[in-house]
C-alpha cells in the first residue's frame, strides 16, 4: 500500500511538472513557429470552450506511464539514464502522432516542423522521466 500512496504521489506532482514544462516549452517557446507552420482550420482549435481539466488528466495520464516505467527500472537507472529512456519514449509516441498527422493530413506545413515538434516532446518527457526517477529515489 505504501508503493501505492508513493506512486501515486509521485504521478500527481510529476503531472504538474509536465504540464508546466510542456506549457513552457510548447506555449511558450514554441507557440508562435507552430502556429506559423500549421494548418488553422476554423473550428479546430478550441478557445473560449478550451478544457484544462482533460489537459490535465492528459499530463496525468503521461506522468503515470512515466512513473510506473520508472519504478520499474529505478534500481538500474542513473537520473540520467531515466532521462534519456523517457526522452526516447516521448519521442516515439510523438512520431507515432505527428508523423500519422503528416501522413493523413495538411496540418503541418512542412516535415522541419514535425522534427521541432518530436523534440519538442522528447524533452519535456525525458524531464518528466528524470524528476520521476529523483522523487522515487528520494522517496525509497
Amino acid at each position: 500500500m505504501r508503493s501505492f500512496i508513493i506512486f501515486l504521489i509521485v504521478s500527481i506532482l510529476g503531472s504538474f511538472i509536465y504540464l508546466g514544462v510542456g506549457w513552457l516549452v510548447f506555449d511558450v517557446m514554441m507557440g508562435n513557429f507552430t502556429t506559423e507552420h500549421t494548418t488553422q482550420l476554423p473550428g479546430f482549435k478550441k478557445t473560449t470552450d478550451f478544457s484544462f481539466a482533460f489537459l490535465y488528466l492528459s499530463c496525468l495520464a503521461y506522468a503515470v506511464l512515466i512513473s510506473y516505467i520508472t519504478s520499474i527500472t529505478i534500481n538500474s537507472k542513473t537520473t540520467f539514464q531515466a532521462f534519456l529512456q523517457s526522452a526516447s519514449i516521448g519521442l516515439l509516441i510523438a512520431c507515432m502522432t505527428d508523423f500519422y498527422w503528416y501522413a493523413s493530413s495538411y496540418f503541418y506545413s512542412d516535415f522541419i516542423t514535425v522534427l521541432i515538434d518530436c523534440a519538442g516532446a522528447s524533452l519535456t518527457v525525458g524531464l518528466l522521466g528524470s524528476f520521476s526517477q529523483i522523487m522515487l529515489k528520494k522517496i525509497k
